[in-house]
């Protein structure tokens, strides 16, 4: 195996870790334009005493640290409260709230996805170390599509949720002032936080029956699937779904098929147990996928999946085990979006990379213990595809949690064009990511484009997601790390969205 040269330090070794790395040069015009809708969000976990500035850039999101100015949040440098009303700028109910309900509310609110709520000004201001440190070094809003010295996109990306140098000053302008309230009776309107709940679904239906989950011996991972009854009664073009999980504390990832012939209608309750890796039927295509952090997917305007009147919708839920309790997950739901107007391109997902199309570069797939820096690459030959156009319209990588960085690309002759490098890996926030433009902007998947995945591994004790994983098996040291579906094995995959031109 070859090990990759000039890489940065990993976010959790760097002192302090860069929130974007230098642009290269211009890529090639031949480069696959990415869309896709991505929420924006906040996250941590707890605030941390007595830290003051949370520059370890390992434990300001591993654990939350990154404490104020002298460990509870809100007072100031002279040990006085500025926590009350105040001239003293920026405050909470002119510049930082506003800026926390557009940014961070949508996860960090009660009942949402985030371990606490930012929203009301004592909230914030025991969290406003973090909240400076995070934002500082690039961590939260999460956000792993980045610019590096290797990968410079060619266009903006859709729905960008990084903040801007001013906001990440004004939220380290606000901390290290004491976290001032200002004046309640002064206060702006606040902009209604962004959703992240798939707009104007068509249907929204739950799983029929129920499945637990928990360890048997050695064996921490499960593979049940799902059958749905999307409900349409003639043939529709889905632009949007959403996977919504029953039980994120067990639910590792899941894949999306469309049945159209309906044989898993034949399941008890809708539940195949022990189905394996695939849809659990004969034949069905698969048209996505949810991993942790991910957002609903929303297609390009003029692209929709196809779904037959009758069909069903498969989910191949991998469940994972990660302590030793009974877990039931009686929830899991999807929600659809459909039009019965046929769109210009259908589209349909595919997975390139290991477990997926295309050739290992030097095979096997292995990931020494104690490696770092550890390489495995892939390419796909795009074949002769017989159809009159493809275009690309999204771009996901996907590990588990030895990966620190992955890198998909295109070549066509000698031009290589980044699509897409996630240089702070975290199996916790996985998205699709997309670029700013409209599906008939996108440049042509031509046959004999290739496609380069390459991904890059931490198998030591150093990379915290290691320990974790390992600490779930009952382990403290690292084990020689095989491809597979295990939290505790690896993937380097990337699921690229491609629409058909049809009209």
């Amino acid at each position: 195996m070859h090990r990759a040269r000039g890489r940065a330090t990993p976010w959790y070794r760097a002192k302090v870790a860069p929130r974007r790395h230098t642009r290269s040069a211009s890529p090639s015009p031949a480069a696959w334009p990415l869309l896709a809708a991505l929420g924006l969000a906040c996250g941590g976990n707890e605030p941390a005493a007595g830290h003051d500035d949370g520059s370890e850039g390992g434990s300001s999101g591993a654990d939350g640290s990154g404490g104020s100015s002298d460990g509870d949040g809100i007072s100031g440098a002279d040990g006085s409260d500025s926590g009350g009303t105040t001239d003293a700028r920026p405050d909470w109910v002119h510049d930082v709230a506003p800026l926390v309900f557009e940014h961070c509310v949508p996860c960090h609110a009660d009942g949402g996805i985030a371990p606490f709520s930012l929203q009301d000004y004592d909230s914030a201001a025991t969290w406003s170390g973090s909240i400076a440190a995070q934002v500082q070094i690039g961590l939260m809003p999460p956000w792993h599509a980045l610019t590096t010295d290797e990968c410079a996109p060619p266009l903006p990306f859709a729905h960008d949720a990084r903040l801007g140098e001013a906001q990440i000053q004004l939220l380290a302008d606000w901390n290290s002032g004491g976290a001032p309230q200002g004046d309640p009776a002064d206060a702006v309107p606040l902009p209604e936080p962004p959703s992240l709940d798939l707009a104007d679904p068509s249907a929204t239906v739950a799983m029929g029956g129920s499945v637990t989950v928990a360890p048997q011996g050695g064996v921490r991972d499960f593979f049940h699937c799902l059958s749905f009854d999307p409900g349409n009664s003639e043939d529709v073009f889905v632009d949007g779904l959403q996977v919504l999980p029953g039980n994120r504390a067990i639910v590792h990832h899941v894949l999306i098929y469309v049945d159209e012939g309906a044989e898993s209608a034949a399941w008890p309750d809708g539940v195949s147990h022990d189905c394996g890796g695939g849809a659990g039927v004969g034949a069905a295509t698969l048209v996505g996928g949810w991993v942790p952090g991910s957002m609903p997917i929303e297609l390009p305007d003029g692209v929709g999946l196809t779904l037959p009147a009758g069909a069903r919708i498969v989910f191949n839920m991998h469940y994972h085990a990660g302590d030793d309790s009974e877990q039931v997950d009686d929830a899991t739901a999807l929600s659809m979006r459909w039009s019965s107007t046929m769109p210009q391109y259908v589209g349909r997902f595919e997975l390139i990379g290991a477990p997926g199309a295309g050739e290992l570069d030097d095979p096997p797939f292995s990931i020494p213990a104690d490696a770092t820096d550890h390489v495995e690459s892939l390419q796909y030959v795009v074949p002769e595809l017989g159809v009159p156009e493809v275009r690309v319209f999204s771009v996901a990588n996907h590990m588990h949690k030895v990966g620190v960085d992955m890198r998909t690309s295109l070549t066509r002759g000698s031009d290589d064009t980044c699509l897409l490098q996630t240089p702070r890996w975290d199996f916790n926030w996985q998205r699709l990511y997309g670029y700013d433009a409209d599906i008939g902007a996108m440049p042509e998947v031509l046959p004999g484009d290739v496609v380069h995945v390459r991904c890059t591994y931490d198998n030591s004790l150093g990379n915290p997601a290691v320990v974790d994983a390992l600490a779930e098996q009952g382990l403290d040291t690292p084990q020689t790390v095989a491809l597979g579906e295990g939290s505790l094995d690896e993937m380097c995959l990337a699921g690229i969205g491609v629409a058909v031109r049809v009209f």
